[in-house]
């Protein structure tokens, strides 16, 4: 059968999770974290701060540090998407459990150290933790700038085995002095635990061959066993140069592009481009079977450049038998800004500690069905609504610009409501002025299953400390 390229988006994402229901599946360290969230608050409030901040956590794997250990020798800011998902998910528990707003918390901190290029600021060091202290940071609910009177952060220690995941808050007041905050953390990981920290997988192909056959799918629980045992294997040294295993195996055949000409990956590197090169993608689908791919650089989808959770990135959908390359981030449904290579200088400047993990392209596919508008609630795509606002903070972005305030309530309120609904040398790659013609359909996608068949990290380039 000869091929063909379609682009497609998929722009109603919710749809992807329309045959479950979370709310019956909660995010377990979500819900530990809502759990532990009012003696969080009792303990910052004993200590008398007033307006709380969470930065980014470290991320290693084995075990946590020994308590009120040093905070620099362990782990890593930029393993992926957990680092800053995991204070996210801290700053809504202490939404949730806020009993009145005298105690403010402040909106996305580390984005705030970003914005306001507090290149000093730095929670490792105790220099570089009182630094934090020298600007106002906007309250949550309000947008009304305070003086922080502490900061959150925390590490986190995914088991050698990538069964478990720990997790240690601590926190910082304008002292620089640091203490952990009493009682670990530990849940069971999944396979979203296992991405967002950076590891690799697909389905091994009998599993494919399930999913794409309408045999029975096997359950959730399974399907994250299976994913999290792939991911294992991926981690094994193999006796001889081969193909990184995960790449290899994903049905979704995926081909970085400088230049108009396929890049090498090894291991789970690829070279970094320099400023000068063209920098596409190639999505391709041999068959049998219908995929969606949220395509990811920086963490950043190429989509609408969304920094959602996956589950609800718009996505590419390709039949069997056809590719699409993608040239930049799409900005609509008909036009594409293409990738920008930045300077090494500039490249410093965006790859603080503090910003969204950098350096990294990543491929999650799904497999489905194209069909018609599925029953279920719509996620809101308004960016003005405030739903829309307690969706996006949940998933680990900023507030959508023009946002009017809300209260503490109204934010709480908004946030029960989501989770009720179920819902290197060269640089880094960002978005440029170019732009041309790139036309796309939205149709509906079903998944057959819950979890990704293939969830794919890549890494181009490592930002300098």
């Amino acid at each position: 059968m000869p091929r063909y390229i379609r682009p497609i988006a998929c722009l109603m994402a919710v749809a992807l999770l329309a045959g479950s229901s979370a709310a019956a599946d909660p995010d377990a360290l979500a819900k530990a974290l809502q759990e532990k969230a009012p003696k969080v608050i009792a303990h910052l409030k004993k200590k008398g701060y007033q307006n709380v901040g969470v930065l980014k956590f470290l991320v290693s794997k084995g075990e946590l540090p020994a308590a009120n250990a040093p905070i620099a020798p362990v782990g890593s800011d930029n393993v992926g998407d957990l680092n800053l998902s995991l204070a996210n998910k801290t700053e809504v528990a202490l939404i949730l459990a806020n009993p009145d707003d005298t105690f403010g918390i402040i909106s996305q901190a580390s984005q705030a150290v970003v914005d306001q290029h507090m290149s000093a600021a730095n929670h490792k060091e105790a220099a570089g933790r009182k630094e934090f202290f020298t600007r106002k940071f906007a309250l949550a609910w309000s947008g009304d700038k305070v003086d922080p009177s502490a900061f959150l952060t925390g590490e986190a220690a995914i088991s050698t085995d990538l069964k478990t995941l720990a997790v240690r808050l601590r926190v910082f007041d304008k002292t620089g002095a640091i203490e952990d905050i009493p009682d670990d953390i530990s849940v069971a990981a999944n396979a979203k635990t296992v991405a967002e920290a950076g590891f690799s997988y697909a389905f091994s192909k009998p599993v494919q061959k399930v999913l794409v056959s309408g045999e029975p799918v096997p359950a959730k629980e399974e399907q994250n066993k299976e994913a999290i045992e792939q991911a294992k294997q991926s981690l094994k040294v193999p006796e001889k140069a081969e193909p990184f295993a995960p790449l290899a195996n994903s049905p979704v055949k995926w081909t970085i592009l400088y230049n108009d000409k396929p890049v090498e990956v090894k291991g789970n590197k690829v070279p970094e481009p320099k400023e000068t090169d063209k920098v596409e993608f190639l999505l391709e689908n041999p068959g049998p079977g219908t995929y969606a791919v949220v395509l990811l650089v920086n963490g950043e989808n190429t989509l609408y450049r969304e920094k959602t959770a996956i589950d609800g990135c718009r996505k590419w959908v390709l039949a069997p038998n056809t590719s699409v390359t993608i040239r930049g981030f799409q900005t609509d449904r008909d036009t594409v800004s293409q990738f920008k290579v930045l300077t090494p200088e500039e490249s410093d400047d965006e790859s603080v500690n503090y910003g969204a993990h950098s350096g990294t392209f990543r491929m999650v596919a799904y497999n489905g069905n194209i069909t018609e508008k599925p029953a279920g609630r719509d996620i809101p795509l308004d960016d003005t609504d405030s739903t829309t606002v307690a969706i996006a903070r949940t998933r680990g972005t900023a507030t959508p610009p023009g946002v009017k305030s809300q209260s503490l309530k109204a934010l709480q309120a908004d946030l029960r409501g989501r989770y009720r609904s179920g819902d290197g040398s060269r640089g880094l790659i960002v978005k440029s002025d170019k732009e041309e013609s790139f036309v796309t359909q939205a149709v509906q996608f079903v998944p057959t299953a819950e979890v990704p068949v293939a969830d794919v990290t890549l890494r181009y380039y490592t930002p300098k400390r």
